[in-house]
């Protein structure tokens, strides 16, 4: 199928582009095998076996629509039957390597010294270079190894018992080195090697020592059979063996060593995970960020293995396969076990390379807690109370909300305030409505209508605004208001101002802003957190610590606030963002609800309430039962 926005062959079968990501059509071309569709399903199954000529087919190239359970059938045994041969090939060839390396080790010549049969020095000294003549027999090295304890490579007896990681490298080093050739050339020669590990060219360097100690020793006996020189072979032997272990005790240290440092940005692990930064270090673990260079094997978004080298996109999701990061676990060789202390995210892959095991974590995706967007409910209610029935309510209250839905997602801006006047003699009426009203007139000129005028001209949805914007706003509407109540008594000689308290929600986030001692609430978990800070006297009594609680309801001195609109025009106003989740409820409150209803109450209430308006008016009525001494305003805002 040719993808028809970047011409990319891809298989028939495939539901997004490889190439560019592009959802591929599922629709058969035009003119491309409507003709052969039309004969399958017009022909039965019978008549299509027998136009199949002698040569089948192959179904890769047919499209996956026509093709029958018996072709794809024998397009698969064609395809296992393949993959067997060339297995078998390797095999055979692997085979015949090995076979090939195994004749070459059994040169006598390759073996250490020592296990040479008394009377081959003799040999040894006549060959050119300290190699054995090939009529030696078979069975004598069989006899040497018998009798030095060792096996010859390649043996059965090498076969049952592999020797651990020590003893092979020691035992390369020791046939590594000719047995004339000086101890500066096998330096030289480790100098010139590729820095594999610093061990190598110390064990080397110490072997050879111990194996030319061993040929001159035993070359120099007139008569191998005598004692005198048995005794020099097994002293020589004993030397040998000790200088062995020492130089594979070094090469255990210096490879410990070089492996215990943690791994650099740039390195490559099991030939797919690039190293691009060191997270975490513990005792026996440290945990890498790495990305796989080999994504196609598998799809991090569907787990789909079916797309092949070179493709950039998932044919079945459509996800982008190159650049995904994922977690490296390196685990010490004392833990065996790395699955069960990995439990953040999904283990893919395992491996063991050089002595650490590794585990490769895809960590969990955040589930998003608004599939659908954040649905408001929202309700306000203000009342005067039982002790100021015959006086005018000086509290008012705004709720404006927007919430559109486009592609079945919810996208809602609402602001939510609370404002408590002050002043007497009718001013603190004015004062809190004039607040309002200011701040209403603002958010909706900025924050409603601005996103809607943008569109209108763009025909696109405009970009989300940044949060330092949404800060920025909410904050000059609020001071826009303080400087407005502030000219109004500078020109009327009045005194008159307000508290204020609410939110502005923009999508899953909420902004509180507080000025005064009246409150906002949040109730998550069933649980009630007062979330601004009362500027009041007894307000910072408690936060000092001299004053409790529950003391600030009947303290003399609760209605002494330092802190309001109107009163300076530079006034400091808390600002903060508070994140929502489904099942948040919301609660702005003037002091003549929570001075009336106690935290635990209204904490029962807001849980126990089925909607924002049946909690606002069971608020006021706790209020006004408890006493009803001020004003009482609520707004309740339920997150859904």
């Amino acid at each position: 199928m040719i993808c028809p926005v970047c011409s990319t062959p891809n298989r028939d079968d495939a539901k997004f582009c490889k190439s560019c990501g592009r959802s591929l059509p599922r629709e058969t071309p035009a003119g491309e095998s409507s003709t052969a569709s039309e004969q399958s399903i017009g022909q039965p199954q019978g008549a299509e076996r027998i136009a199949t000529s002698q040569e089948p087919e192959d179904p890769s190239l047919a499209p996956t629509l026509i093709l029958t359970p018996e072709r794809m059938m024998a397009y698969h045994s064609q395809r296992w039957q393949r993959e067997l041969e060339e297995a078998e090939r390797q095999q055979k060839q692997q085979q015949q390597a090995s076979s090939r390396s195994e004749e070459e080790a059994r040169d006598v010549a390759d073996l250490p010294t020592i296990l040479l049969a008394p009377g081959m020095s003799e040999k040894v000294a006549e060959t050119p270079g300290g190699t054995i003549a090939s009529e030696q027999p078979a069975a004598s090295a069989a006899a040497t190894g018998e009798r030095s304890g060792q096996a010859e490579p390649g043996s059965a007896a090498a076969m049952s018992s592999p020797p651990s990681s020590g003893e092979l490298m020691g035992t390369s080093a020791a046939q590594s080195v000719e047995s004339e050739q000086p101890a500066s050339a096998a330096v030289s020669r480790a100098a010139d090697r590729p820095a594999e590990s610093a061990a190598q060219g110390a064990i080397e360097e110490q072997s050879q020592e111990g194996i030319t100690t061993a040929v001159e020793e035993q070359s120099s006996a007139d008569q191998p059979a005598q004692p005198e020189a048995a005794e020099q072979t097994s002293a020589a032997s004993a030397g040998l063996d000790s200088k062995s272990q020492q130089a594979e005790n070094l090469g255990s240290e210096v490879m410990a060593g070089a492996s215990s440092g943690p791994l650099e940005s740039g390195t490559l692990l099991g030939g797919r995970y690039l190293i691009n930064q060191l997270i975490r270090e513990e005792e026996h673990e440290r945990i890498y960020q790495v990305t796989d260079q080999q994504g196609y094997q598998r799809c991090w978004n569907c787990g789909s293995q079916e797309n092949a080298e070179g493709d950039e996109f998932c044919i079945n999701c459509g996800a982008e396969l190159l650049g995904m990061p994922y977690l490296l676990h390196e685990f010490s060789g004392e833990r065996t076990s790395p699955e069960t202390r990995v439990t953040g995210g999904h283990i893919i892959n395992t491996f063991i390379e050089g002595g650490r095991t590794y585990a490769v974590e895809q960590p969990q995706a955040e589930r998003d807690p608004f599939p659908e967007g954040v649905h408001l409910m929202a309700a306000a209610l203000s009342d005067a109370g039982i002790l100021r029935r015959d006086q005018p309510n000086e509290d008012s209250t705004l709720v404006l909300l927007l919430e559109r839905s486009h592609e079945s997602i919810s996208q809602p801006m609402g602001i939510f305030i609370v404002a408590d006047g002050m002043g007497g003699h009718a001013s603190g009426q004015l004062a809190s409505r004039v607040a309002v009203n200011t701040i209403a007139e603002r958010i909706v000129r900025d924050l409603l209508a601005a996103p809607l005028s943008a569109e209108r001209e763009s025909q696109q949805p405009p970009a989300p605004a940044e949060e330092d914007q949404l800060v920025r706003l909410l904050q000059e509407a609020v001071e826009e208001a303080n400087s407005r109540l502030c000219q109004i008594n500078q020109q009327n000689k009045t005194d008159m101002g307000c508290t204020l308290t609410g939110f502005m929600i923009v999508g899953r986030h909420s902004y509180i802003v507080n000025v005064g001692d009246s409150r906002t609430y949040m109730v998550r978990g069933g649980q009630l957190y007062q979330r601004t800070t009362d500027h009041s006297l007894v307000g910072q009594l408690v936060a000092g610590g001299l004053l409790q609680p529950d003391e600030v309801y009947t303290h003399p001195q609760r209605s002494q606030i330092f802190r309001s609109l109107g009163d300076r025009p530079n006034v400091q106003i808390d600002l903060f963002k508070q994140e929502l989740y489904p099942g948040d409820i919301l609660l702005s409150c003037s002091d003549g609800l929570w001075e009336m209803v106690r935290d635990p109450q209204i904490e029962s209430i807001l849980n126990t309430a089925p909607d924002p308006q049946t909690a606002c008016a069971q608020l006021i009525e706790a209020a006004n039962a408890n006493g009803g001494e001020d004003n009482i305003s609520a707004v309740v805002v339920f997150v859904r």
